[in-house]
């Protein structure tokens, strides 16, 4: 996940009127961190959109899209205020969005790192601490590191040290030279 996501690409409270809003404000954020026409990248995302849902459930909305001009996966996270119907199929409207972009024609990057998002942002007790934490640099932390996490006791489930596989092939996801 560091290596999709930086601290500048955080927005801890993202005021939207609806999904299109938001997708509109991370595709403005994403196009000025890679010299991209924001409504060139809206229009992607959007018409990703029409094809299937970013609408994950829980609260979790992950919109996404391959566009030209574009060297390696980036991602861009927002805590959005009002929640906003992304088409979950558990009906619940998401207050957690990560617009992620890769490069256009590398399936397997992109189906990586979304792999790695969805991981993450599907966590239970990532999402909680995601929706309390105060600011940009404590989103970052949780999003990108295990540090904050208790250390493993016994069949607790998690552990402070990251795993070394993806969800794919349980290898090493060595396109972002980190772990997923």
């Amino acid at each position: 996940m560091a290596s999709l996501i930086t601290r500048e690409r955080i927005i801890p409270r993202l005021r939207t009127c609806d999904t299109k809003h938001g997708i509109g404000h991370l595709s403005h954020v994403a196009a000025g961190e890679v010299c991209l026409d924001r409504c060139t990248v809206q229009q992607a995302v959007v018409a990703r959109g029409e094809h299937s849902t970013f609408g994950f459930g829980r609260g979790v909305a992950i919109p996404h899209a391959m566009l030209s001009g574009l060297e390696h996966p980036l991602g861009v996270f927002a805590r959005l205020r009002p929640a906003q119907d992304f088409g979950a199929a558990d009906g619940i409207p998401s207050d957690l969005a990560f617009l992620l972009l890769s490069p256009e024609g590398d399936d397997p990057t992109h189906l990586r790192a979304l792999a790695c998002v969805v991981r993450r942002l599907r966590d239970p007790e990532v999402a909680e601490c995601l929706r309390s934490a105060d600011d940009a640099e404590a989103l970052y932390t949780l999003l990108t590191s295990d540090a904050w996490r208790e250390p493993d006791e016994p069949g607790s489930g998690h552990s402070a040290t990251p795993q070394a596989y993806d969800l794919t092939n349980e290898a090493m996801c060595t396109t972002f030279n980190v772990l997923c």
